[in-house]
C-alpha cells in the first residue's frame, strides 16, 4: 500500500531524483545520451517543476510514498487540456512513473484510481493520456481501466520515430 499526497515545493528535488532515474530507466533506449539528458534537463529541472507545482489550476503532481515515506514514484495530471485528435477537454494524465524495484506492487492502480478521483471531484469528463505505440503491456494496464484507444499522433526522439497511441476514459457516466 502507497500514500498518495499532492506534491508542494519542498518535494522538487525529489520529483527531479525520482523523475530523471524513471524516465532513464523505462526510455534510455529511444534517446542518444546527449538527446536523453537535454529532454531531462528540460523536464526535470528544479526551474520547469518549480513552474509546473506553481500551477496548481492547471497541473496537479502527485508522489507516492511507501510505508517508510520514501518517494517510489509519481505523477502529473494537466486539467482542462484539449486533447489531440479530437480537440475536446479533460485531464491528462502525462506522467505517472515508479522505480523499477516498485514494479508489480499494484501502486500504478492505486495511484490512477486516485487521480480519477481527483478529476471527478474537479468536474472532469474524462482523462485521457498518450502512450508509445510500442509499448503493449502500458496500453494493456490503461484498458484494464476502461481506457480505450482513439488514434494516434507523431512522436519522435533525436534517435528515432515511435509514434504515441491516444487513449480515453469517460468518467462522466
Amino acid at each position: 500500500m502507497i500514500k498518495i499526497r499532492e506534491a508542494t515545493i519542498e518535494d522538487i528535488h525529489t520529483l527531479s531524483d525520482i523523475g530523471i532515474e524513471t524516465y532513464r530507466d523505462h526510455f534510455s533506449d529511444i534517446w542518444t545520451p546527449s538527446g536523453m539528458q537535454h529532454f531531462l534537463s528540460e523536464d526535470f529541472s528544479v526551474l520547469a517543476l518549480q513552474e509546473s507545482i506553481g500551477a496548481p489550476a492547471r497541473h496537479c503532481w502527485l508522489i507516492a510514498l511507501d510505508e517508510d515515506d520514501r518517494a517510489v514514484g509519481f505523477s502529473k495530471v494537466n486539467w482542462s487540456k484539449p486533447m489531440p485528435i479530437s480537440g475536446k477537454a479533460g485531464a491528462e494524465l502525462q506522467k505517472i512513473y515508479f522505480l523499477k524495484t516498485q514494479a508489480a506492487k499494484g501502486y500504478g492502480k492505486q495511484l490512477l484510481q486516485f487521480i480519477r478521483q481527483l478529476a471527478e471531484d474537479r468536474k472532469e469528463h474524462f482523462i485521457w493520456l498518450d502512450v508509445l505505440k510500442t509499448n503493449a503491456s502500458a496500453r494493456r494496464f490503461y484498458e484494464g481501466f476502461g481506457f480505450e484507444v482513439l488514434g494516434e499522433i507523431p512522436f519522435s526522439t533525436d534517435k528515432t520515430e515511435i509514434g504515441m497511441v491516444v487513449m480515453c476514459c469517460d468518467i462522466s457516466r
